[in-house]
Order: C-alpha cells, then sequence, then structure tokens
C-alpha cells in the first residue's frame, strides 16, 4: 500500500506557519505512531525519576547515580551496531513490537522486585540494562519508521512531531513519578510504566503501511554490516554527525545525573522536587520540539545544529550557579530545549546523509554515537562526587561549546548544509 497523506496534493505546501505540523499529521499511520509513541515513552520519563531516586535511596552515592545512568545507555553500542542493519533488513513495524514487548516484560519484573522488598543494586542495574537495550532497538526502527512514511523532504517535521509526543508523554511520567513514588512507593512507577507500554503496543499492531521511502531492496545482514563501515571509511559526514551525536551526548545530555544530586542533596526539595526538576526537562524538550515540528523545512539545519550545540553548553554553564529551585527549574528547560533541538537535527541530518537503503544504518550510527552516553555520566558523577555539580557542569558545558566552535571551523560542509 501506498503511503500517501490524506487530505489533499502532498506536493502543495501549506500556508499556516503549523505547515510542518499538518503536513505530518496527514499520514494517518503517523497519527498512529503519534498516539503509541506517547503511551509507550510515559515510561521514559518516569524511569529518569525512579532510577535516580532508587539509587541515592539505596546507596547515598552520586558516583552510583552516574553509574546507573550510563548502564541504561550502555546497551547502545552494541545494539547501535547491530540495531542499524537488522532495521533495514526486516520490516520496522516487527521491530518496535519486539522491543516494546521486552520494555513491558523489564518495568513489570522490576515493579514485582520493589513491591516484594526484594530490589537490589545489582538487579535494578541490571533492569535498567534491559531498558536501555530495548529502548535502542525500538528508537532506531522507529525514527527509520517515520522517514519511511513522510519522506525526505518532510523528515525533520515528522522526526520532530513523533518526538514531541515522546516528550509530552515523559513530561506527564516525570510529574507522575515523583509524587507516587511519596504516596505509594517505588513500585507504582514500574507498574505505571509496563501499562503504557501495552497500550503502545497496542497502536503499533495498527499500523498499516510499510512506507513509499522504506527501501526497494533490502542487503542481507552482512552485506549491510560490510557497507556501513565502507560508508563510514568514505563519507566524512556520516561519520563527523556520529561524532558530534556522541559529543552532545558525553558533554550534554549527561547533566541529567546531575540532577537527582541537585534536588536531593543541593536544594534539599525531595522526591517530588526531583519529579519537578526532571519534569523540566521535559517541559523544554517539548518546546524545542514544538519549534522544530512548526518550522518544518530547516534550510539550513547544520548551520542550526552547530548554533544549538553551542549554547547547549552555555546553558549548562549558567545552571551551575542557579541558587534557588524555581530558578533550577527554569534554567533546566532552557538546557533541554536545545538538547532536543541538537537531538532531532542529528537524526535528521545522519538519514538524509546517505542512500535510502542505508537509512537503518544511519539510525544505527546516531545510536552508536548516544551509546557513548556511560562516559559522559559516570565522568559527570565522577566530577560531581570529587568537586561538586557546579564544577561538574561547568567543564561540560564549556567543553561542549568549545567542540561545536571547532566543528563549524573544521567542517564546512556540515555548516553550509
Amino acid at each position: 500500500p501506498m503511503s500517501t497523506p490524506v487530505g489533499g496534493d502532498e506536493t502543495q505546501a501549506p500556508q499556516s506557519r503549523f505547515a510542518g505540523i499538518t503536513a505530518a499529521l496527514r499520514y494517518p499511520d503517523i497519527r498512529t505512531l503519534f498516539i503509541s509513541t506517547f503511551a509507550n515513552q510515559f515510561g521514559q520519563g518516569t524511569s529518569h525519576v525512579i532510577i535516580g531516586w532508587l539509587v541515592l535511596d539505596m546507596t547515598g552515592s552520586a558516583l552510583l547515580v552516574g553509574a546507573a545512568f550510563a548502564v541504561r545507555s550502555a546497551p547502545n553500542l552494541i545494539v547501535g551496531l547491530a540495531a542499524g542493519p537488522i532495521t533495514d533488513r526486516y520490516d520496522r513495524r516487527i521491530l518496535m513490537k519486539i522491543a516494546v514487548i521486552g520494555l513491558m516484560l523489564t518495568a513489570l519484573t522490576l515493579s514485582g522486585l520493589v513491591y516484594f522488598d526484594v530490589i537490589t543494586i545489582s538487579n535494578l542495574l541490571c533492569g535498567v540494562f534491559f531498558l536501555g537495550a530495548f529502548q535502542a532497538m525500538y528508537m532506531t526502527a522507529r525514527q527509520a519508521y517515520v522517514y519511511d512514511i513522510v519522506g525526505a523532504n518532510r523528515a525533520i517535521s515528522g522526526l520532530a512531531l513523533i518526538g514531541l509526543a515522546q516528550r509530552i508523554s515523559q513530561l506527564i511520567g516525570a510529574l507522575l513519578a515523583g509524587t507516587t513514588i511519596l504516596h505509594i512507593g517505588g513500585s507504582g512507577p514500574f507498574l505505571a510504566m509496563a501499562i503504557g507500554y501495552l497500550i503502545g503496543l497496542t497502536c503499533i499492531f495498527m499500523l498499516v503501511e510499510v512506507g513509499d521511502s522504506a527501501p526497494d531492496r533490502q542487503e542481507t545482514i552482512v552485506e549491510n554490516l560490510i557497507n556501513y563501515f565502507k560508508a563510514l571509511r568514505s563519507n566524512r559526514l556520516l561519520l563527523s554527525l556520529m561524532i558530534s551525536t556522541a559529543g552532545a551526548e558525553i558533554l550534554g545530555f549527561s547533566h541529567a545525573v546531575i540532577l537527582p544530586i541537585l534536588a536531593l542533596q543541593v536544594l534539599d526539595v525531595g522526591p517530588e522536587g526531583l519529579g519537578l526538576l526532571t519534569a523540566s526537562r521535559f517541559v523544554g524538550a517539548t518546546v524545542g520540539i514544538a519549534g522544530l515540528a512548526i518550522a518544518g523545512d530547516v534550510k539550513r539545519p547544520g548551520a542550526l545544529l552547530l548554533t544549538t550545540m553551542f549554547f547547549f553548553g552555555i546553558s549548562q554553564i549558567v545552571l551551575g550557579y542557579a541558587q534557588t529551585f524555581w530558578v533550577a527549574v527554569t534554567l533546566v528547560a532552557i538546557v533541554n530545549i536545545m538538547a532536543t533541538m541538537s537531538d532531532v537535527l542529528h537524526q535528521s541530518l545522519l538519514q538524509l546523509s546517505v542512500s535510502n537503503e542505508q537509512r537503518g544504518r544511519a539510525m544505527g550510527s546516531w545510536i552508536i554515537g548516544i551509546g557513548t552516553a556511560p562516559i559522559g555520566q559516570g565522568e559527570v558523577g565522577l566530577l560531581a562526587g570529587a568537586t561538586d555539580s557546579k564544577t561538574a557542569l561547568l567543564i561540560n558545558g564549556a567543553s561542549l561549546a568549545i567542540l561545536a566552535l571547532i566543528m563549524a571551523a573544521l567542517l564546512p560542509k556540515l555548516r553550509k548544509l
């Protein structure tokens, strides 16, 4: 079946300022995927709160908080390498189903362990590892599937729209997680995650089309891997984008590790305050991604990416100097406007930098890039433990801003995209 939009000729550009959003929403499967993403990514926001809270409650160690987030991100390196070729080989919808089933079963298991008070730091970290592995598999397949449906011209708006569903859902999950921990206990958030995954899985079964932009030729997995490494050697833009994804992940996204430390040890606002700080991440993310979705076709996404990465770093430095809770909430939101714009632009540019048959591998490269997060999460936890949260944010923020300037100087092709 053909993945054509409903409601008009797709070559006729809408004139509304919401053209990017309305164009992507004209595809029925994008609407279904939006609902599915909203349901199953509730767990992402919830897990950011419950994992940090549980680790600090069980150990009191800032270093172990960083280690927990690192364990969650660690599977990306392995999964990203395998998931790209697999995503190019098999139906993206089947892979999404498998991944969400894995997420649901893992969340149910963790809920039971906490409820029966048999949770230990080792089995918590094991569960966190599997949450990270299945999430990486899901994201690789989902982002490639969005492009399959909307095509190259609407890739940024389509990815931003689905990302918007994810961030709004994460915001709700983070807000509810803090209150749930306070009034019900640690098992409640994990159970809520599992219910969300079940709803999202049901919607994935309702996706109808493969997509007009899905690859016509499917290589074997071995061919995929061989051609993937050839592309990394010959395609400097692809390699550069993978490196910049890693840089943003190590030096920027690792700020999430600092939030439990800010809430529980610096600002002393408890689990509800941690829920609000985490929720402010997703408020900022929602604002950033909504801006990209509304903008639709970005004329110079490469230049916008470099600018965004620079201010991503600067905003982290300012966050380190926050003296009050509500100032910190506001600054966390600003940091995550930049973070989310960087994320979506990386996803889009990676897929646009390769042939249609290699887009799954491009998303695999993105997963590998974000798979370097454990380096940043471990490093920022170590820095915060050895010095303080302000110093950790200052070092990472300044490094990210400098990286953006270096890339702008050395990669004119990316700057001019």
